[in-house]
């Protein structure tokens, strides 16, 4: 594996993890997908249960894997852009595919619950940035997808700081349209911190503008199982089918199996 870090231009750390090239020795793949990750911590940390735990377990699966080290605090917010930095991240790994040997129509944005709002945004808003910036999956992990009703107080505030025009622009379910990027989602029902309801609310607006979608909602689990294994804190066996179901939807939808 070959790792690097990456100063975007306006601080935010991009850290890459590529498989080792084995093509030519062996019946492997040259260009692979890529994931970027975008750990939790409603925009106030970046949660280490959900950064290299994820890219571990989706490297072993065949990805080409990339951790987006993103704004957070509302100090660094108000300075910074989350939304901006996950489209140049986008496009910084699109320009540089051969670097990373990936292929630049399978880029996949994995976010959790903040981290899930922050690849959702870009997903939602991409077309701002032009289309070098365009994802072409997302898997979102009970995402923070309001600044309403049933939001995340904490990432609201973050993000927002009470703002009006910044509450309606990153309250996502408001802001599909059907240049949203296919998209998977996964929640649980006991989920306390960031209500179900943000999944159900974003997914009566893919299916409003006809995207295309599977979601899952699971019947146990507290919020942040990341893996839903012991090792990240929390251990819930039907969940973590979680990585499985995404990994067989990209599969599918990039022809892609190892």
């Amino acid at each position: 594996m070959e790792y690097n870090e990456f100063k975007l231009s306006d601080g935010a750390v991009l850290k890459s993890y590529i498989r080792e090239d084995l093509s030519e020795r062996c019946n492997s793949y040259k260009e692979r997908p890529a994931i970027i990750v975008f750990p939790g911590g409603g925009y106030k940390y970046l949660s280490p249960r959900e950064s290299e735990p994820i890219v571990l377990e989706f490297l072993s699966r065949g990805y080409n894997l990339f951790l987006l080290e993103y704004a957070v605090t509302k100090e660094e917010i108000m300075k910074r852009e989350p939304e901006k930095e996950a489209a140049e991240a986008v496009a910084f790994i699109r320009e540089n595919k051969e670097r990373f040997r990936i292929k630049e129509d399978n880029i996949v944005l994995l976010g959790f619950s903040a981290g899930g709002h922050v690849a959702l945004s870009i997903g939602a808003h991409w077309e701002r940035y032009g289309i070098v910036s365009k994802p072409n999956a997302l898997v979102l992990s009970y995402p923070v997808v309001t600044m309403g009703a049933w939001c995340h107080e904490g990432s609201k505030d973050n993000l927002t700081r009470g703002e009006k025009e910044r509450v309606e622009y990153f309250s996502l379910e408001n802001q599909i349209t059907p240049s949203i990027p296919p998209t998977f989602v996964w929640h649980t029902a006991e989920d306390k911190s960031v209500p179900p309801m943000n999944t159900i609310m974003l997914l009566e607006s893919l299916e409003r503008v006809g995207a295309t979608y599977e979601y899952h909602i699971f019947s146990k689990g507290k919020h942040g199982l990341s893996t839903c294994r012991k090792d990240v804190g929390s251990e819930e066996k039907r969940a973590e089918k979680w990585m499985d179901l995404s990994d067989s939807w990209l599969s599918d939808l990039f022809s892609f199996q190892m």
